[in-house]
C-alpha cells in the first residue's frame, strides 16, 4: 500500500504541525498591530508630558540656585572684612590705605569663586572709591579688569560706575560674551553677572555665572532650544540664536504649552524668570513616526521569519518521522488505527525495533577491542612527531618508562657558530639514540619538537643500563654547555601503553623542576618548589618611581636580594624566567609613554638577553642591565627643557631643607594645586614629594659618608623634622637604614674605625 503524503492532508503530521504554527503566527501578529495602534495615540502625549517635567525641574533648580547665589551676594557684601576695606578705601588718602587688608577680603572671595557647586566664573568686589576691583586671583584696577581679563562690549567699566548709581539691590543681568585672559591664553565664555549693591553704597559685589555649566547641570544640552526671560519680557539667556523672545507664543488660560510654527513650545513661570523650552515639531512627529515603523517592520519581519520557521521545522519534524513509517511500511505494512498514521505506525513496530537496537547492541560489543586500538592510536598521535616505526610502540603491551629531553640553546653563541638549531638537534638526537641502545636495544628514541628529544624504554631494560646510560649522556652533553644546555626528565614507571599521555605529561612538568645551573640536570623525582615570586604593588611603585628618578642601582640591589631569597629556597629555573619575564613586560609598559623605540628596544633586545640566563649570577646581570638601559631611555625622554620642571625642580634642590609644599610653589608659579601636582607627575613621571625625598635622602647619602653628624642632625639639616619618617624613608629608598648604610660604606672603603657620632640612634 502507498501512501500519499500531502500537505492539504488533513491526518498527516506535517499538516498539523504546520497549520499550529500559523495559528500562533496569525494571534502574534493581531496582538502586535493592536499593540502599535495603542502606541501612535499615547506615545505623543508622553513626549509633550517628558518636556513639560523636564522644563519643570530645570526652572526649580535655576529657582534654587538663584536664590543660593543671592544670599552668597548679600553674605560676602556684608562681611566685616569687605565692610572695614571699603571704609579704609572710602575714608583714607592712598598713601594711609593698608592694602594688606585685601587679603582678608581675598580669602572671603577664593572659597565660593572655587566652589564647583556655584558654577562661578569669577565673583568681583568692585571699590568704586579707589577705583579698585577685588577678585579670587587677587587685586586689580578696574580699567585693566574690563578691558584685558574680562572684556564684554555689553559691559565695559563705564557700565558697572552706572550701576553704583541704581536704586535696587539684587539685579540679573543678560547673558553676554567675555573675553577671559590669562597669563597664556584667552577665551570667550557666556556670562550672566549678577550684582547686588546696598542702598547709598559705593562698592558693587558682582557674581559671574558660566551660563553653559549651569544649562548643562540643570537642563542638559541636546537639541531642544533653552531661554529664560525677565518679568518684562526680555531676553536674559538663550541656548542657541536659532530662536528669538518674539517668536515665543502668548499661552492664555495658563497653557504650559503649545504649537508655533515648527517649534512646541513650554513655559514655566518662576518667582522673577520664566523658563521657555522650545523642541522641534519635526523631533516629535519623528520619534512617533520612526517609533510606529519600527514596530510595523518589526512585526512584518516576525510574520516572514514566522512562516519560513514554520515551514522548516514542520519539514524538520515530518522528514525523520516519514523515513521511519516509510522503512517500516516496507516490510509489514499494518492498517491504520491512529488520527494521525504516522505514530500509530510507530507503536505497532517498537517490539521489532527494540529487537534490532539489542542485534546491533552485540555487534558492538564485539568490535570493542578494536574502538580501544583506535582510541590507543589517536593518544600516540597527539605527540607531535616524525616517528615512522611507531608501529612496534602501538603495539607495546608492558610496562615502560619515558626520558624526555629538554633543549635549550644558546642563541647568540649557536647564532655565531653559523650552525642553525634544528640541525643541531639532530644530531644531538642521533647520539642519544645510539648511546641508548647500546645498553637497550628495544627503546625508541625520537624529535618530537624542535627543542624536546624522547625515548621510550621497557622496564625490564632499565635497572643499571638507564643510569650508565644518563651518566654518560650528561658528561658528553656538559662539554657542548656553551652551546645547549639539556635537561632529563626520567618518569615513573607506567604498566599499561595507553599511559603514555600521562607518562609524556609527568615528564614535562618535572622538566619545570630544573634549578638554574650551568649544566646538564637529571630530574627523576619531584621536589616542594617555593611559591612563583609575584611582585607587590608597592614593590612595583617603589620601582617605577626609582626608574623614572634614574636611580637604577636601587632597583637592582632589590632584584638581587628577592633573587638570593629565590636561590635559598631553590627555586627553579622557570621560576626565575617567569619572574624576569614579568618584570621585562613591567618595565617596557612603564616606558610605553616615552615612545615606540623604547618599548621596542626592551622587547628585541632585552629577552634575548634574557634567554642566555641560567643561572642566578646571569639572571642578576641581566635585570641590572635591563634597568640600566631602561633608566638611560628615561633620562633621554627628559632632555627637552620645560619652564615650570626646570623651576620646580631647581626649588627643590636648592631649598630641600625647608618646609617645601605643593601650595608655595603653585603660587609662585600662579597656578592651581590640582593641575601643578597632574602636571609634575605627567612630565617627570613622579609625585612631587616623591622629588623633594629623592633629593633630600641623596643629599643624607653625602653627609653620611662625608661628616661624623648623627642620624638625627642629618634628619633635620635635610628638613626631617621627625627622625622616624627619615629612617623610615632611607630605608625604603636604599634598602638599609642610615646607619647601617654608613658602616657599609666604610667597610667597603676600607675606612679603618667609624665616626665617633655614631651613635646607637644611627
Amino acid at each position: 500500500m502507498r501512501l500519499k503524503w500531502a500537505l492539504l492532508n488533513r491526518q498527516t503530521l506535517v499538516f498539523k504541525v504546520f497549520f499550529s504554527f500559523l495559528v500562533i503566527i496569525l494571534l502574534f501578529s493581531v496582538f502586535n498591530l493592536l499593540s502599535v495602534h495603542l502606541f501612535n495615540r499615547s506615545v505623543q502625549n508622553e513626549i509633550i508630558q517628558y518636556n513639560r517635567l523636564m522644563l519643570r525641574n530645570a526652572a526649580e533648580r535655576y529657582e534654587t540656585h538663584l536664590e543660593r547665589i543671592r544670599t552668597l551676594l548679600f553674605d560676602i557684601y556684608m562681611n566685616e572684612q569687605v565692610v572695614a576695606f571699603n571704609r579704609q578705601l572710602h575714608r583714607k588718602t592712598e598713601d594711609e590705605i593698608d592694602y594688606w587688608k585685601a587679603g582678608d577680603v581675598l580669602k572671603s572671595l577664593r572659597s565660593p569663586a572655587y566652589n564647583p557647586m556655584f558654577f562661578l566664573n569669577n565673583f568681583f568686589l568692585y571699590f568704586d572709591s579707589q577705583n579698585l576691583i577685588v577678585e579670587k586671583e587677587g587685586t586689580v584696577e578696574a580699567e585693566m579688569m574690563f578691558t584685558k581679563f574680562y572684556e564684554s562690549d555689553a559691559y565695559p567699566l563705564s557700565f558697572w560706575k552706572e550701576e553704583l548709581a541704581r536704586d535696587s539691590n539684587y539685579v540679573l543681568h543678560p547673558e553676554a560674551t567675555f573675553t577671559v585672559s590669562t597669563l597664556n591664553s584667552s577665551v570667550d565664555v557666556q556670562l550672566i553677572p549678577f550684582s547686588f549693591r546696598a542702598t547709598s553704597s559705593n562698592y558693587l559685589a558682582i557674581a559671574l555665572l558660566d551660563a553653559r555649566a549651569l544649562q548643562e547641570a540643570f537642563f542638559g544640552s541636546d537639541n531642544r532650544h533653552f531661554m529664560i526671560l525677565t518679568q518684562d519680557g526680555s531676553l536674559l539667556y538663550r541656548s542657541s540664536d536659532a530662536l528669538a523672545a518674539e517668536e515665543i507664543p502668548s499661552f492664555a488660560n495658563g497653557k504650559e504649552y503649545g504649537l508655533s510654527g515648527d517649534y512646541y513650545f513650554f513655559i514655566d513661570r518662576g518667582a522673577d524668570l520664566t523658563y521657555v523650552t522650545a523642541v522641534p515639531y519635526a523631533n516629535i512627529a519623528s520619534q512617533v513616526r520612526n517609533a510606529s515603523l519600527m514596530l510595523l517592520l518589526i512585526c512584518a519581519v516576525s510574520i516572514v521569519i514566522g512562516v519560513f520557521v514554520s515551514v522548516f521545522l514542520s519539514r524538520k519534524i515530518n522528514r525523520p518521522v516519514k523515513q521511519m513509517v516509510t522503512s517500516i511500511l516496507r516490510r509489514d505494512p499494518v492498517k491504520l488505527q491512529s488520527a494521525i498514521l504516522e505514530f500509530d505506525l510507530i507503536h505497532q513496530n517498537i517490539y521489532e525495533l527494540m529487537k534490532e537496537r539489542e542485534s546491533i547492541q552485540k555487534d558492538l560489543s564485539g568490535k570493542r577491542s578494536l574502538l580501544t586500538s583506535f582510541g590507543y592510536i589517536n593518544k600516540l598521535k597527539a605527540i607531535t612527531s616524525d616517528i615512522n616505526e611507531w608501529k612496534d610502540i602501538a603495539e607495546m603491551d608492558e610496562p615502560f618508562v619515558i626520558v624526555l629531553y629538554q633543549l635549550h640553546f644558546k642563541t647568540r653563541i649557536v647564532a655565531s657558530s653559523q650552525m642553525k638549531p634544528e640541525r643541531m638537534a639532530y644530531y644531538i638526537q642521533e647520539y642519544i639514540n645510539v648511546v641508548i641502545s647500546e645498553r637497550m636495544p628495544s627503546a625508541h628514541t625520537f624529535q618530537i619538537e624542535n627543542n624536546q628529544i624522547l625515548s621510550l624504554i621497557r622496564s625490564e631494560e632499565i635497572p643499571g643500563a638507564l643510569e650508565d646510560a644518563l651518566a654518560r649522556l650528561k658528561a658528553i652533553l656538559d662539554r657542548d654547555k656553551s652551546y645547549f644546555l639539556v635537561t632529563i626528565a626520567v618518569s615513573s614507571v607506567y604498566d599499561q601503553a595507553v599511559k603514555l599521555s600521562e607518562a609524556y605529561r609527568q615528564v614535562l612538568e618535572l622538566a619545570l623542576q630544573a634549578r638554574p645551573l650551568d649544566e646538564c640536570q637529571v630530574i627523576r623525582d619531584y621536589r616542594r618548589l617555593p611559591a612563583h615570586p609575584v611582585l607587590t604593588v608597592p614593590q612595583e611603585q617603589e620601582l617605577y618611581a626609582n626608574l623614572q628618578a634614574g636611580n637604577h642601582l636601587f632597583c637592582t640591589a632589590f632584584m638581587e636580594r628577592m633573587l638570593g631569597q629565590m636561590d635559598k629556597k631553590e627555586a627553579s629555573l622557570h621560576q626565575l624566567r617567569e619572574l624576569a619575564m614579568g618584570v621585562v613586560v613591567r618595565v617596557a609598559k612603564m616606558l610605553e609613554p616615552y615612545g615606540v623605540d623604547a618599548d621596542s628596544s626592551m622587547r628585541q633586545k632585552q629577552l634575548e638577553l634574557m634567554e642566555e640566563c641560567c643561572t642566578i649570577e646571569q639572571f642578576k646581570q641581566f635585570l641590572a642591565q635591563l634597568f640600566h638601559t631602561a633608566a638611560d631611555i628615561v633620562q633621554s625622554r627628559k632632555q627637552e627643557e620645560d619652564p615650570i620642571i626646570t623651576f620646580v625642580m631647581d626649588y627643590v634642590v636648592n631649598r630641600f631643607a625647608e618646609d617645601l609644599s605643593l601650595d608655595l610653589l603653585a603660587d609662585k608659579l600662579n597656578l592651581s594645586v590640582a593641575y601643578l601636582s597632574v602636571y609634575i607627575k605627567e612630565k617627570t613621571g613622579a609625585n612631587f614629594s616623591e622629588h623633594i625625598n629623592a633629593v633630600r635622602i641623596s643629599k643624607a647619602k653625602e653627609m653620611l659618608l662625608e661628616t661624623d653628624l648623627s642620624v638625627k642632625e642629618i634628619s633635620l639639616r635635610i628638613g626631617y623634622q621627625n627622625v622616624t619618617s627619615f629612617i623610615r624613608m632611607f630605608k625604603k629608598m636604599t634598602g638599609s637604614p642610615p646607619g647601617e648604610y654608613r658602616k657599609n660604606k666604610l667597610i667597603e672603603a676600607g675606612g679603618g674605625e667609624f665616626p665617633d657620632r655614631v651613635t646607637a640612634s644611627d
